[in-house]
């Protein structure tokens, strides 16, 4: 009996040190590196819907724009641990870019720390910025894509009521919001 209370107490003991154990343990948390990108290609000539085009969020992460233009690149996710830190994601999303990539169209690429956002967003809530309608500039005949023929857009602006986005690169201003509310969250230049 004496043996049975001895091994009912160290079943206890031991019990008591894994829950306590566990609930000390944190789970690694996940960090959002890069908002969510979302918009629409439309050729620049033409005022149509571009689709099966290649867009990519750095080297990984790349979506195609379906029949209507339009296309979704999830955010970049890293988990957080101790050897690398909020700085060293900070450092990852400041250098991450937008590249829209097809054939018979100049290529672009849109620097993501250059976008207006809101700010007061941290890495430990998803954010998704609408890029609204990208025009795509047809290459003359005879020019190939890759090389030089590129556009390096590094500031991206909420866009203001005169402003279209077939002239200008710019953000459409969030449906509920006006320019007034919107235009403090303006990239740094």
């Amino acid at each position: 009996m004496k043996m049975l209370n001895k091994v009912s107490l160290f079943s206890i003991v031991c019990l008591t040190a894994l829950v306590t154990t566990s609930c000390t343990a944190q789970e690694p948390e996940v960090l959002y590196v890069t908002p969510s990108i979302k918009g629409k290609l439309i050729d620049r000539q033409t005022d149509q819907p571009i689709s099966n085009v290649k867009v990519y969020l750095t080297d990984n992460i790349q979506s195609t724009s379906d029949d209507t233009g339009r296309f979704e690149l999830p955010t970049m996710q890293k988990i957080d641990t101790d050897e690398m830190g909020a700085d060293y994601f900070k450092a990852i999303a400041k250098d991450a870019s937008v590249m829209i990539d097809t054939q018979g169209y100049q290529r672009r690429l849109f620097a993501i720390d250059g976008m207006a956002q809101f700010k007061g967003n941290d890495s430990k809530t998803p954010v998704t910025i609408d890029l609204g309608d990208i025009y795509l500039k047809p290459l003359p005949a005879g020019i190939h894509r890759y090389g030089t023929v590129f556009e390096y857009i590094d500031s991206m602006p909420y866009c203001k009521p005169t402003q279209s986005q077939r002239e200008v690169d710019c953000i459409p201003v969030t449906e509920g919001k006006t320019y007034e509310q919107v235009s403090p969250n303006q990239p740094v230049q």
